[in-house]
């Protein structure tokens, strides 16, 4: 009851707050730390590949001893004194994947964001793999808006099955955490924030339409594509188009009503 307590006060509070909530949980009850990792997803972050000179997206999906490792050179940044040897990777089946995706995914960000910076991580499953697709675009100094963050995370289970190995099933688990700040000349500050998630499941087979993996590549990418619309027309025509409704309505655009004239006292 207090797992579901507390994911549901996440629901409703400023998701961009979502560490300070967090913190908070910590002093009241920090036995439900452990528990609430495994609901949520924290804000993503930048880092750069120095060999690569490619900057890529890090988070829990790429984490590994204290360290991140870049879809670029599949080496982990900053890496610890013993080495990264050790580290998880993906199989060499799953890594040749992982550069084809990302490769693909970069376009798909700069065709539909226009800038931003996306990675791909894969790993392997007893009877599949799994992936996480991310990407984070910031916006700074446009007018009339002080702050903008949109991340893409999209975290996609591919069930191969033994018996058939042209059929393979797909469960993806879309999460988009927007953030905006505006002011004006007038001093008028608006702050937006949302989290907004979506699943889908697909079942798809291979046959003779692709070869070797490409049946993943456009059914992945298909799904992804399919959500992600979705996701920004729910914000715009239902979550910004709500808000813009109920500042409306609270603001007044005539200004208060002049306040009557002071009565002259009678004259002596």
């Amino acid at each position: 009851r207090q797992t579901a307590a507390a994911l549901g006060l996440l629901q409703r509070l400023p998701p961009q707050d979502l560490e300070a909530t967090l913190a908070n949980f910590a002093k009241v009850a920090p036995h439900l730390q452990q528990t609430l990792e495994a609901y949520i997803t924290r804000p993503l972050q930048i880092k750069r590949d120095p060999d690569e000179n490619r900057f890529f997206v890090a988070c829990d999906y790429n984490c590994d001893g204290g360290a991140h490792r870049s879809p670029w050179s599949n080496k982990y940044f900053a890496p610890p004194a013993a080495g990264d040897a050790e580290l998880s990777r993906p199989s060499e089946r799953l890594r040749q994947l992982e550069v084809t995706f990302n490769e693909v995914f970069d376009a798909y960000k700069t065709s539909y964001y226009e800038g931003g910076v996306s990675s791909v991580y894969l790993w392997d499953l007893d009877e599949g793999f799994a992936g996480a697709f991310l990407i984070r675009k910031e916006c700074a100094n446009v007018p009339g808006m002080s702050k903008g963050i949109w991340d893409s995370v999209h975290i996609v289970e591919v069930r191969e099955s033994a018996s058939h190995t042209n059929l393979a099933e797909y469960k993806l688990l879309a999460s988009v955490r927007m953030h905006v700040e505006t002011s004006d000349s007038s001093k008028t500050e608006t702050e937006l924030g949302s989290l907004i998630t979506r699943q889908a499941e697909a079942r798809c087979n291979r046959g003779k339409k692709a070869v070797g993996d490409e049946m993943h590549l456009m059914q992945i990418g298909r799904m992804i594509e399919e959500k992600e619309i979705e996701i920004r027309q729910s914000l715009d025509s239902l979550y910004v188009a709500k808000q813009r409704e109920v500042l409306h309505a609270c603001r007044s655009l005539d200004g208060p009503d002049p306040a009557p004239a002071a009565k002259k006292p009678p004259a002596p």
